[in-house]
């Protein structure tokens, strides 16, 4: 058995014992060299002073923990000049000095400490028989030597939240190498200007559209080409298609439409109970009110802000609607038929049996299971009311959810091969509706930049 270990442990230790216990396996080691170098004036010397034990962490063994109880030497130095006449033995391989963890096992919760932090990385190395807290962890990753830097050419530049919608920094990353250079404490052009001039090798700056780093960016680094970053050239492009649905919201109603016929027929007039549709009809007329005094202001020549601030609204709601053309339209809310789908033939043997109050069947349905929200059993009630007021049998929920504005824009990002077949039929009414729509060429400048992303 001990010679099953040799080819595990440091070739400077020798294995003396092996004591298995209940939740660990202990090594008993000795070093091999009879001989040590004097630390501080590399004398050799073979004079033993006196020896100690060192309890060392070690790399797990079969998921149990392993402790080197190393047996240690102080030494005498052989030489009269040396400042220090007694030192204790290194092994650089095995461990540092003063450490309590062999060099191995540090390296290994060092990249854990890396990869997930301190906590997180605690629980791990519990769960890997290498238990640490999370406090060492931290201190092992701030204390860790930096890597070689390499002088940057081509760096992107954007900022980082210390406290979102507060206080801001700003991060300078190399792009040619994909890893962060510096970290600024603050969000300005004279910071970003300091820190560019250090470096004046640096020959394309990535940036967003802001003008802040526009500026420290000339500062810094006149020669420089400045080029916008490609998640914010992304990030645009997605806007201005969000804006160009905006426009088209009837063509996109009129499509949903035609869909919603196509995959749940009527067979009967479905009424809504008299308080909700006078609420529905109240909040159209409202936002049709507001979008008219939206008009009538426009064209009195009063800007977004006096709009805002006379009506009481929030400017970007303004300038939303003003580029959409008019005012949203608010589709009614989906019911996802996968949470009800489980629990449908319950559900209606207890309506049957006359339990018809959705938040009866909510507490209900938990009993059976169940993980949703109280909304969503309510809403299968309230249609299944207004199907049985109108004569009619309910209608199961198609499982095609209107696209949101969002949605729609990222169908028309993509190739028709990679979106379902729902998805191609709706567009297809779409640009019916919309023919001078390019969907190709948007595909086309998606794809473009998902391929320089890799």
């Amino acid at each position: 058995m001990l010679h099953a270990f040799r080819s595990l442990i440091s070739p400077e230790l020798s294995i003396v014992q092996i004591l298995p216990q209940t939740d660990r396996v202990v090594l008993v080691a000795r070093p091999k060299s009879a001989v040590s170098l004097c630390p501080c004036c590399g004398c050799q010397t073979g004079r033993v002073h006196s020896h100690y034990v060192r309890r060392l962490a070690d790399l797990p063994w079969q998921g149990r923990v392993v402790e080197t109880r190393l047996h240690a030497r102080r030494f005498r130095c052989a030489n009269p000049q040396c400042p220090r006449q007694i030192f204790t033995e290194r092994l650089p391989a095995t461990v540092r000095p003063k450490a309590r963890r062999t060099t191995r096992l540090g390296e290994s919760q060092l990249a854990i400490g890396f990869a997930v932090g301190g906590e997180p990385g605690s629980r791990l190395s519990r769960k890997l028989a290498m238990p640490v807290s999370g406090d060492t962890l931290l201190r092992m990753v701030h204390s860790a030597p930096l890597p070689d830097f390499v002088a940057p050419t081509v760096v992107g530049i954007d900022d980082w939240a210390w406290r979102r919608g507060q206080r801001y920094g700003t991060i300078i990353c190399d792009l040619e190498r994909n890893c962060v250079l510096d970290l600024l404490p603050d969000r300005n052009a004279d910071s970003v200007a300091r820190w560019l001039k250090r470096w004046p090798g640096i020959k394309v700056v990535a940036r967003d559209r802001a003008g802040l780093y526009a500026d420290g960016a000339r500062c810094g680094a006149p020669d420089a080409v400045q080029v916008a970053d490609r998640w914010h050239l992304l990030n645009s492009l997605g806007e201005a298609l969000r804006h160009a649905v905006g426009r088209h919201r009837h063509n996109v109603a009129a499509a949903v439409q035609i869909m919603a016929s196509v995959q749940r027929p009527k067979t009967g007039s479905s009424t809504l109970p008299p308080g909700l549709a006078q609420l529905r009809a109240d909040r159209k007329s409202a936002r049709r009110e507001r979008w008219d005094e939206i008009c009538r202001l426009r064209e009195q020549g009063c800007p977004t802000s006096g709009i805002a601030q006379l009506l009481g609204i929030d400017r970007r709601t303004v300038q939303r609607w003003l580029a959409a053309g008019g005012e949203p339209e608010h589709s009614r809310p989906h019911i996802p038929s996968h949470l009800l789908a489980p629990f449908e033939a319950w559900l209606e043997a207890r309506w049957a049996s006359g339990c018809q109050v959705g938040q009866q069947l909510w507490r209900e349905l938990q009993q059976q299971g169940y993980t949703g929200s109280r909304v969503t059993v309510a809403r299968w009630a309230a249609d299944r009311r207004a199907h049985a007021d109108s004569g009619g049998a309910a209608q199961p929920h198609p499982t095609w959810k209107a696209p949101t504005r969002r949605r729609c824009a990222w169908y028309l990002s993509r190739d028709l091969d990679q979106i379902d077949a729902d998805a191609r039929l709706f567009l297809g009414h779409l640009f019916a509706r919309a023919p001078e729509r390019t969907p190709p060429l948007t595909a086309a400048l998606f794809d473009g930049g998902e391929r320089c992303r890799s």
